[in-house]
Parts: C-alpha cells; structure tokens; sequence
C-alpha cells in the first residue's frame, strides 16, 4: 500500500489534545487537594480528640470533687442524726427554739448554711438557715426514696444548694435531719484551678434553662449557647460530645449533674480554641508554597502526556475518514512501539477486511431481499387462509349451537302434541303439554328473532321507530318480565331509580327493552344465587341515560370479556356447555346501542359477578316533565297497569293465620275470589287445634302474633307432620327476617303490604291450577264486597286510635310498637299508603329509641286516620 500519511506536525492544540491536558491537569490537582485535605482533617481530627480529653478529664475531676464534698455531707449529717441530744430532744417534744439552738450548733460547726427537723410524716418542727416555710415544704415534697439516703441538689430561690438527709431514730424513725450548703463560686473556683477550665451551672426545668453561677462573665450570647446546650443533652447511651460555639471560638462540655422529678442540674465545661485555631491556620499558610510547585508540575507534565497520545490519535483519525470516504488503499505510518502502533498495524489490516467485505453484504443484501420478498407473499396467503379458516369456524360452531337450541324445543314440541293427541291423558297432563308447548314456541321464536336481527345488522337494514315513551311504564315492563324469571331461580330482581328521570324519551321502545330484556336474561341466566339489580341515572350534563345491570354470577375473565360481544361466541365452551344459547344476545344488543347512538361498557371480575352499563343519547320527547322521586314514578306505574287482573282458578283447602281481623278479612276476600275452601284462624293455638282436624294444600301464616308468633307455630305444625307448603305474610321484609322465615323450616316469605297481582302468582306457584284459564276481574271497578271491607276497615280506625292514644298516655311504646307493625301491614293492603309509611316511620322511631320524634309522627297518623275516616268513598 502507498504510505501516503507520515507524522503530523501542528497537533499542540486539538480539541482531543486539550481534553486530555485538562483531564490530566485536573487529575492531578485533585490528588493535591485530596492530600492537603486530608492533612488539614487529620490535624482537625487530633486536635478535636485532645479537646475531648481534656474536657473529658475535667469531667471526671470536677465529678469527684463534687463526690467528696458530697461524701463529707453525707458523713455529717449521719454524725448529727445519731447525737443524743438531738434524738433526746425530739422524742421528749422539747420546743421549737431547744431544737434550733442545737441545730445551729451542729451547723455551725460543719458549716452548713441551712438544718431542717422534720417529723416521720415530713411535717417541719423546726429550722435555721432559710427561714422561709416554703422551703421546709419543697424539701419535703422533694425527699424521694432514694434521696432518703444520699445527698441531693435542689434549688432555694435562685441559689443552688448540696443537701443531705438522714433518719433520726430512737431506736425506730422518730423524725428526719436535713443539712445543706450553697454552692457557691469558692467551690467552683477551687474545681477551676484543678482542671484550667471554665465552669457553669443550669437548672433545666419545663423546657427552660437557667445559669445561676458561672465562673467566667461572658456576654449573653454565649450565655445563650450555653443555655442552649444544657437543654440539648445527648442520650444515656450515646458517647460523650463537646459542641462548638463558632461566633466565640468556643467549646462546650454539657453534662447532668443531678436530676429530679422536676429540674436537672447540668455542668457546662467551657474551653477556649482560638490559640488552637491559630496554629491551624499557620501550618496550612506553611503548606500552600509545596501546592503551588505541585500543581506547576502537573501543568508540564499533562502538556507531554496530552501531546504523546494525541500524535498518533490524529493519524488514526485522518485515515478513519478516508475510510469512511470508501478509500481502502491508503496506508497509516505510526512509528510508536506502543499499543497505539499496534492499533494502527490492526487498523491496516481492518482496512483490507472491510474492502473484502463490503463487496460480499452487497451480494448477499441482493440475495436477502429476492428471499423476504417471497416470504412475505407467503405469509400473506397464510393469514388470508387463517381468518377464513377461524371464520368458518365461528359459523360451523354458531350452525351448531343454533341446530342444537332449535332441536332442543321442537323435541319438545313433537312429543307432547302426541300428549294431546292421546285420548287416554289426563287434563292435567294435557294442561302441562298445552304449557310447555307455548313456553317452547317462545323459546324458538326468541331463537328467530335474534338470527333475523343479526341478518338484518349485517346487511345494515335495522331502522329505528322512534316514538315518545313513558320511561316507568317501559321500565316496570321489564322488571315485571325479568322478575318472574328470577323467582323460577330463587332470584332477587331490582329495579332502582335514581332521580330525576325523564317522564318521556323519544327513543325506540322495542329496542330499548330488547337491550334491556337481553342483558338482565344474560345476567340471570348465569347467577345461581344472590340478586340481579337494574339501575337507570340520568346524565344532564352529558343529556344521556345510563343503565346499568349488575348480578353476582360467575363473572368472566379479561380473556372471556374480549370476545363477550363477538357475534357467535360465548365465554368458552363450558359455558356454551352449562348455559345453552346461541351466543348472539351481547352481540345484538352492541349492535342495537351503537345504531342508537350510544355504547355499552362491562366491569366483571371472576367468581365475584359482572356490570353492564349502557350509555345512550337522550332525546327530549314533547313531554318535558321530569320525575324527581319514588312517589311519582309509582303513581304512573299505577296509571299503566293493566284494569284487567287475572285471578287464577285454584282448588284446595287454605288455612289463613292472622291475630290482626283486617288482614285476615283481606286475604280471606282475596282467596275466596279463587274459588278454594278457607279457614280463619286468629292465633297460632286456634291453627293448630285446626290442623289437627282438616288436610289443608297450604298455610298462609302471619310472623307476628302474641302468645305464640308465627315462627312458633310453623315448627309446631311441620314437628306435628303437615305436608303442605307454609306461606309466611309478614311487614317484615329485612334479610334477617326472611333468614327466621327459612331456619322456621317455612316454604316462602310474601311481604305485606300485600300486592294483589304478585300475591296472586304467588298462591298459583305453591297450589296446583284448576284450569288453565283464569278468572278475569275489573280492578277499576271494585267489587260490592270490597268496597265494604274498605268501609268496615276505615270504621275502624276509631278503635285504633283509640287503642294508639291509651297506649302512649301510659307510656306503652313496646304495645305502641306493636300497634303499629299491624296497622303497616293491613293499611297498606287496604290501598291506604300514606297511613303505611306512617306506621312504618313511628315503628321505626321506637326501635331506634326516638320517642319524640315517634310522638311527632304519631300525632299527623291520627289526624290522617280520622281525615281518611271522615271521607266519603
């Protein structure tokens, strides 16, 4: 190869080069830096640690002088308390002044400036030094077990005293001697000249310190930081620390010296450090010169180490670019025997490898991009035949599902219209056949309607007939339907309000409960116990209506909910197993709510139940009345109804169990209407003694009487071997009632007040049916004998008010209670909803012990009652 690059000249200053000498220079600088740190920190760190020794030491002597003038205290007042006069003098009860002339003798001659008597209760008998009866009474309160027997520190004023108390004892505790002495500065003064250090004293009470002798006259801000640091002591278990006050050139040494209840006693050693400080400063001034030369030094030699390494470098780079200009002939000349040469031999040779290379990508990119072309047309074939594949297959499993529902109800149908075509079957039998017939042509109708739906979302031929519609009406509809449904499966079905409402929407009325009519069926045909609830809420702010029905079924995973609204597909396969159905129902109705400008979310969680909320666009109907409460929307629920209720024709013998003759009338009334055989009874002891005499089919038995409840009597009946099924009528309609109910062994539970229509379904679920079709009876238009149960029932309210009034004037609540419960459950019955919800308001008041606000309600029941009384019907 032609050598065309030699040595470089004019390399000094490259951008490379400068990086390299700045590092360098920088290296350098650090590790002198470092090192006069390092030797200001060590110097820092001995002279600190000679401090703490000499405060330390200082410490300890000024502890041990304190020890011994408190030992010597200890040792006099132990001298004084064993003297017979003063032990002789205080068993004979000689006066006050003999006992004080005897102390201030002893106290004279060991010098102590204050001497107390006090008895074995720590009452003063008598005193010298400190002629104050408050100082008596806080040694006194200040003398704890363990100051009994040692010398203690206290505070008289604002002077510090050493105390000491000893037992007076003749032979037992006749009294107490404490003797104290002030310390004073002459004390501290002595301790100075021994350890050449500053001391103070504080007294650290609720958070507040004080320094009443100091053996040096600072000025007050160091008096503060002295303070400061009596009030900041490290912990028992932390080592000993000095703190450093910077504004004086000052160290402090805080210790406890003694400490009550009350207050601590803390020394304060001070020490000054500017001759220290001084000296440091010195020696760092004497270690610059040796920095400066340092660093000089690192100058030179990072120019010749930057430039022995960017020479070669440069080189390297300007064949780099050549390289990379696609000029592979060009040689690199490095005459280093370094790693640098051998960089550049390498590099001659990656040049050679790079030239060889770069021909044979080129050939094999050629190569590469005829092979991918290929297999991207292949694969394109392959996910063409996949999704046809999964296509067929998702039709191949709908054709059997649907082949399968559809077989399912026409083997129905086949075989039991050779039940009526048999002469020799019963009329029950061909009753039963007539029943499952229909229910199977429902069935198979449903099945029609969802296949010409989905035929008719497909090919885009669904049109929407939007007319105003009455949102209660619509909506009871529903739950009238859905509620029978989920009664065949021990079901709840709720519909909840929340208001307000729209009293009309334009909207397709047929579609909208399609929707709503397919998404309850789904959630109660996979919830095997618990409740389905139907919720509506209206959006103002948005102007959309939200539905959302909810159950406690088995859920669904996030892997199910993907493909939930898929047309063809369910859940998974064992569901399709268990449950049955074609799969369509989810995907029409998303299909319905989209076309109706809306859409659907689902929550749902396995094993815990599912939520389906669909938002759709509200459109405002001619009507613009909005429903703001409950109360409304029955009213209009009630306006809708159809007039013609239909009583079934039953057969049978009942016996009706009521305390409560208004009731008892009522569905005596009720049940003759059916044509089956009836007896009253007013008590649990009357049915009783009844079943004892006659079969009855069924027992509609009340849950509250007196002397013996309806609870009661249904175990007694089942324990006496009835058969028949046990109906419990009951206002009570909480979930712990309805459990009783159940632990009763009773078949059902029908709450009161007693709803005709659903009491009614009721009697035909429990009794077999006469004939299939039922007697129909105007509701508009009440009979003449219903009218006069009305009548007699409203006579009676002066009888009950009457009863009400007796039982509150002699503060009865517990009969008031009661009175109530009936009257909840037959007013109601009667149509007299108002009396009802009072009842149930003042029940409830006196369960929760709110007897004034019951006497409130009370008082507008009574006038309603005689209002209701007074009407003509």
């Amino acid at each position: 190869m032609k050598p065309i690059l030699g040595r470089r000249k004019h390399l000094i200053w490259t951008p490379l080069q400068i990086k390299i000498f700045v590092l360098v220079v920088s290296l350098f600088s650090m590790v002198f830096a470092l090192t006069l740190l390092s030797i200001y920190n060590a110097a820092y760190n001995q002279a600190e640690r000679q401090f703490l020794s000499r405060l330390n030491v200082g410490r300890n002597v000024f502890l041990n002088e304190l020890a011994n003038a408190k030992s010597q205290l200890d040792l006099n007042v132990e001298t004084v308390s064993k003297d017979w006069a003063l032990r002789s003098a205080i068993g004979q009860g000689e006066d006050e002044e003999s006992i004080r002339t005897i102390l201030f003798n002893f106290g004279s001659r060991i010098d102590a400036d204050i001497a107390l008597v006090l008895d074995k209760k720590f009452k003063l008998i008598s005193q010298y030094g400190g002629q104050d009866s408050q100082v008596a009474q806080a040694l006194g309160r200040e003398l704890s077990d363990e100051q009994k027997h040692q010398a203690w520190i206290t505070m008289m004023g604002e002077q510090p005293f050493l105390v000491s108390a000893e037992p007076i004892r003749a032979p037992g505790v006749i009294g107490w001697l404490i003797m104290g002495k002030k310390l004073n500065l002459s004390l501290f003064e002595r301790i100075k000249s021994l350890i050449s250090l500053d001391i103070n004293l504080t007294v650290v009470s609720d958070n507040q310190a004080l320094l009443p002798l100091s053996t040096i006259d600072n000025d007050e801000l160091l008096n503060d930081a002295i303070r400061n640091a009596s009030l900041m002591l490290p912990d028992e278990n932390r080592a000993i620390e000095f703190q450093t006050v910077d504004t004086h050139d000052t160290v402090l040494l805080p210790f406890v010296l003694f400490e009550d209840n009350r207050r601590q006693f803390v020394v304060v050693l001070q020490d000054s450090i500017q001759t220290w400080l001084n000296t440091l400063r010195q020696f760092m001034l004497e270690l610059l010169p040796f920095f400066a030369v340092g660093l000089l030094l690192a100058v030179i030699g990072s120019y010749y180490i930057a430039r022995s390494i960017t020479r070669p470098v440069g080189r390297l780079l300007d064949a780099a670019k050549l390289v990379a200009s696609g000029k592979y002939s060009d040689a690199i000349q490095v005459s280093e025997k370094s790693e640098l040469g051998e960089l550049a031999l390498e590099f001659g040779n990656m040049q050679q490898a790079v030239m060889q290379r770069e021909q044979k990508i080129k050939d094999q990119a050629e190569e590469i991009r005829q092979t991918n072309k290929a297999k991207y047309q292949i694969e394109i074939v392959q996910k063409e035949q996949e999704l046809a594949k999964s296509a067929n297959e998702a039709k191949n499993r709908f054709l059997a599902n649907v082949s399968h529902e559809i077989r399912t109800p026409l083997n129905s149908i086949i075989g039991y219209t050779q039940v009526l075509d048999d002469s020799q079957a019963s009329v029950q039998e061909k009753q039963q056949a007539t029943r499952a017939i229909n229910s199977s042509g429902q069935y198979l109708l449903n099945i029609i309607n969802d296949v010409l739906d989905l035929s008719k979302i497909e090919a885009g031929k669904i049109h929407l007939q939007n007319i105003d519609t009455c949102t209660v009406s619509l909506l009871n509809e529903v739950q009238s339907y859905m509620r029978r449904f989920a009664e065949e499966k021990s079901l709840q079905f709720n519909l909840q309000l929340h208001f307000p409402l729209p009293h009309y929407i334009n909207t397709d009325p047929t579609r909208l409960k399609q929707i709503l009519l397919n998404l309850c069926n789904n959630a109660i045909k996979f919830t095997d116990q618990g409740q389905v609830e139907l919720q509506v809420y209206f959006d103002s702010y948005k102007r959309r209506l939200i539905f959302v029905v909810s159950d406690s079924g088995v859920g669904m995973s996030e892997e199910q909910q993907l493909r939930l609204f898929t047309a063809f597909s369910q859940g998974s396969s064992a569901i399709n197993r268990k449950y049955g159905g074609t799969g369509l129902g989810l995907y029409i109705s998303k299909q319905l709510i989209e076309i109706m400008g809306g859409h659907i979310k689902v929550t749902s969680q396995e094993g815990e139940g599912s939520q389906f909320a669909v938002y759709l666009p509200w459109s405002e109907a001619r009507n613009k009345a909005m429903l703001t409460s409950q109360k409304e929307a029955d009213d209009i629920a009630q306006q809708y109804q159809h007039n013609d209720l239909k009583i079934p024709r039953l057969s049978g013998h009942i016996l009706c169990v009521d305390d409560n003759q208004d009731n008892l009338q009522l569905v005596a009334y009720l049940l003759r209407k059916t044509g089956v055989k009836i007896s009253l009874a007013s008590s649990g002891i009357e049915a009783l003694e009844l079943a004892k005499r006659h079969n009855f089919e069924l027992v509609l038995m009340d849950m509250q009487m007196p002397d013996m409840d309806g609870l009661e009597t249904t175990r007694r009946l089942l324990s006496s071997g009835i058969q028949c099924p046990i109906l419990m009528l009951t206002a009570n309609v909480d979930s712990e009632s309805i459990k009783q109910v159940m632990q009763a062994g009773a078949t059902g539970h029908f709450g009161k007040p007693i709803k005709t229509e659903a009491f009614y379904a009721k009697l035909s679920e429990l009794m077999d049916l006469r004939t299939h079709n039922p007697i129909e009876h105007q509701t508009s238009q009440p009979s003449s004998e219903f009218e006069r149960l009305i009548e007699d029932y409203k006579a009676s309210f002066g009888t009950k008010i009457s009863d009400i009034q007796s039982a509150v004037e002699q503060q009865n609540w517990n009969e008031v209670q009661q009175l109530m419960h009936k009257l909840k459950g037959s007013a109601g019955s009667y149509g007299f909803d108002r009396i009802s919800e009072l009842a149930k308001q003042v029940e409830d008041n006196l369960t929760q012990q709110q007897s004034e606000d019951a006497t409130a309600s009370l008082t507008q029941l009574i006038e309603l009652m005689r209002d209701t009384r007074a009407e003509k019907r």
